[in-house]
C-alpha cells in the first residue's frame, strides 16, 4: 500500500479467537471461547506466572485476559462467570484443558490436540505441555 501526504498508512491487528469444544472426555458439550491474539506482555506474564508458585494468580490472570466466553454453569444451573474468578469455580482438569489447548493454540501446534501424557495436576505443568508437530 502506498502512503499519501508523507504519512505511513496504519495497521489495525486483527482480534484472533479459538473456540474450543472438549468431545470425548467428561466435558462434553463444554464450549469455550478464548483470545489468541493477546500481547507479547500478556504471554510472558501468564507464563511467569504459571512457572511459579501463585497458580491463583496465573488463573486469574488467564480468565481476565485470555478467557471470552464459556456455557458453564454451577451445579445449581448458574452460570459461571467467564473471568478470573470463574476460572477458579470450576474443576482443575477443565481448567488444565482450556489452559493446555489455548497454550498450544498460541504456540501454533495444529489441532487437534494429541494426546498428551505426563502431569497435568497444576496450571503450571499445563501452560509448559508442547504436542509434537
Amino acid at each position: 500500500m502506498v502512503a499519501t501526504n508523507g504519512t505511513k498508512p496504519r495497521f489495525r491487528i486483527p482480534e484472533k479467537t479459538a473456540h474450543m469444544t472438549f468431545e470425548g472426555t467428561d466435558y462434553d458439550g463444554c464450549e469455550v471461547r478464548v483470545l489468541l491474539s493477546v500481547t507479547f506482555a500478556q504471554f510472558i506474564a501468564l507464563r511467569e506466572s504459571a512457572q511459579g508458585e501463585d497458580q491463583e494468580s496465573m488463573a486469574r490472570l488467564f480468565g481476565d485476559n485470555v478467557l471470552m466466553d464459556w456455557n458453564i454453569e454451577d451445579a445449581e444451573g448458574n452460570p459461571i462467570p467467564a473471568n478470573g474468578e470463574g476460572m477458579m469455580a470450576i474443576p482443575l482438569q477443565l481448567t488444565n484443558l482450556v489452559v493446555q489447548y489455548w497454550v498450544q493454540t498460541v504456540a501454533g501446534v495444529p489441532a487437534p490436540l494429541v494426546e498428551t501424557s505426563g502431569d497435568l495436576s497444576t496450571l503450571a505443568a499445563a501452560s509448559t505441555v508442547r504436542g509434537e508437530g
